[in-house]
């Protein structure tokens, strides 16, 4: 092999020094991942907003059942599907989908087996809330994960008025 000519190894120390696009290669190196983790952020923030507008519906829809009075507007049910539906029917707008179903229990030792109502019971009936939402990410970023849709749910144990 030959030793590089002087007017060679001028050349080469001069490339060498040059700074000249370096912030452009920084750039691209860097960029996508900065971005990402925008979109990330983005993602998890409106994911939070989701989680907590789920558990305000849950709050108040059993909230509508536990005084065990009729509302004016029809029966403790659809109140407080009505409720719920107000809360969060604008996540089911954007290609999502809300589940709401309730089971009453005549006590808290019957939570778990076969022996409910899927209604919002009586005086002194355990009712259990279970209020579920499912809707695609905003921004992508999960399905680069294998997630192809967000599910937020909440469950609430409340005991109707005697």
């Amino acid at each position: 092999m030959r030793a590089p000519s002087p007017k060679q190894g001028r050349f080469l120390t001069r490339l060498a020094r040059d700074e000249r696009g370096v912030s452009a290669i920084e750039f691209a190196l860097v960029g996508p991942i900065v971005f990402i983790l925008i979109l990330g952020t983005v993602e998890v923030a409106l994911d939070m907003i989701v989680d907590a507008s789920v558990q305000f519906a849950a709050q108040q829809a059993s909230r509508a059942g536990l005084t065990t009075t009729v509302p004016s507007s029809g029966t403790r049910d659809a109140e407080a599907r009505r409720i719920v539906n107000n809360v969060l029917g604008g996540w089911a707008n954007i290609g999502g989908s809300v589940s709401i179903t309730t089971r009453a229990y005549t006590t808290y030792n019957d939570i778990g087996t076969s022996n409910y109502q899927d209604s919002m019971g009586g005086f002194g009936d355990v009712v259990l809330y279970n209020i579920s939402v499912t809707i695609p990410s905003f921004s992508g970023i999960p399905k680069l994960f294998g997630i192809d849709s967000l599910t937020f749910q909440r469950s609430y144990l409340v005991q109707n008025e005697k």
